[in-house]
């Protein structure tokens, strides 16, 4: 350097700790870390403490007594004399079955709305706008409780049920297409017969088949420049070949099932209960305004460009939302839609207002039962967590794959 001077550069490790900004972070960081093990430790000492003094100390033993406890429905077979552990078990698949079906059906209804809302029709547009403005500002609860008390109590009992396909059988049994009660729906329906499982065979193998034809169309599409029926075809493929099996194989692989009328109930088809069916519909109902409204922001996110592009190029109006508008909406829509989706699951905890036996349900009756408040409040939690993240990991996923890569 000119004059002998020389620049060095300035050493990090002579710089005061208030002057360095990182190590001022990493040390506030440590502090507070400390500030929860301590307060979290004191709180779990005391409750610890509190607990041994009335001779209860936290156990999940009881996890493996009789519950003594009877539940109107369930999806595995329980009873007064199943453990605790099977009790939790059946609210949590009552709670994920719900749950499930009740996003497929509010994701199909809010986009149908969102399409209502978005149509040129006056008459359709408004109708949906009154539908989304009402149903956002109902508190869910409530929305059940019209479902349950104002409905469903209301319909005559077993007796006087609303019945259809009314037929009177050999040895005085009415059996029955379809009635409504008090009690709920109940209607006929396939149950799987003993010769069930060569026929899901069947149907595993159709499934491939229909995969495999998938694949060669796409790959077939890729090359050519041709558009193909990628999910049409597959779809028919897979829907011909079972209804065939079905057709070919010696006994039925379904039987029918239908509702028989008795003096204080009926037995046999499939019976949906008052209580389900009141979860279920205000769960759809709720959870459609608000996804109908992600919808409609998404589509409306797209450039008016796009769509004009689209129709100049020949494309219908169905293969212009199929080609253009859903593959650009859905980019924005998935992120909003995975909140929703988070509190499908924990909306159904409401269900304990109108009786219906899900998680949330089945905890306070334990809780009651056995008096481990702690351990089921522990155990819950950790339950609606797992279920919370992993939703959010397979709409995440999904998310990622479906961005929009620039080249």
């Amino acid at each position: 350097m000119e004059d002998g001077m020389s620049l060095t550069r300035p050493n990090k490790t002579n710089i005061p700790l208030w002057q360095d900004t990182h190590k001022r972070q990493i040390l506030a960081q440590f502090i507070f870390a400390v500030l929860v093990i301590v307060i979290v430790s004191l709180l779990y000492g005391n409750i610890i403490d509190s607990l041994s003094e009335i001779g209860m100390i936290p156990s999940f033993r009881f996890l493996r007594m009789d519950s003594n406890i009877d539940i109107s429905e369930s999806i595995i077979s329980v009873d007064n004399t199943s453990s605790n552990l099977r009790l939790i078990v059946s609210g949590f698949l009552n709670t994920i079955s719900i749950s499930f079906l009740a996003i497929i059906f509010s994701t199909i209804l809010g986009l149908i709305i969102a399409l209502c809302r978005l149509s040129t029709n006056y008459l359709i547009n408004k109708l949906a706008v009154i539908y989304i403005e009402i149903i956002r500002n109902i508190p869910l609860l409530l929305l059940l409780l019209i479902w349950y008390r104002a409905f469903f109590l209301k319909l005559p009992g077993i007796k006087e049920a609303i019945i259809f396909g009314k037929t009177l059988q050999e040895g005085g049994q009415t059996q029955l297409s379809f009635s409504l009660s008090n009690r709920g729906i109940s209607m006929a329906w396939l149950r799987p017969s003993d010769h069930f499982t060569p026929f899901l065979v069947c149907m595993a193998i159709a499934f491939v088949v229909a995969i495999a034809l998938g694949i060669f169309l796409k790959h077939r599409e890729n090359h050519t420049g041709k558009e193909q029926r990628i999910i049409l075809f597959p779809f028919l493929l897979f829907i011909g070949l079972s209804l065939i099996s079905y057709a070919l194989l010696p006994n039925a692989a379904l039987q029918k099932d239908i509702p028989v009328l008795g003096k204080f109930n009926i037995s046999g088809g499939l019976h949906i209960t008052a209580e389900w069916f009141s979860l279920f519909s205000g769960l759809i109902l709720y959870t459609s305004a608000f996804i109908a409204e992600i919808f409609r922001a998404g589509i409306q996110g797209i450039p008016k460009g796009q769509i004009e592009a689209a129709r100049s190029l020949g494309l219908s109006h169905m293969k212009t939302i199929r080609l253009v508008i859903i593959p650009q909406a859905k980019v924005v829509i998935i992120p909003p839609l995975t909140s929703q989706y988070l509190g499908v699951a924990k909306n159904t905890s409401l269900g304990v207002a109108i009786g219906f036996p899900d998680l949330f349900a089945i905890t306070g009756t334990i809780i009651n039962q056995s008096g481990r408040a702690l351990e089921m409040i522990i155990l819950v939690m950790a339950i609606y967590l797992t279920l919370s993240l992993l939703t959010s990991l397979i709409m995440n996923l999904y998310n990622s794959r479906i961005q929009i890569k620039e080249r």
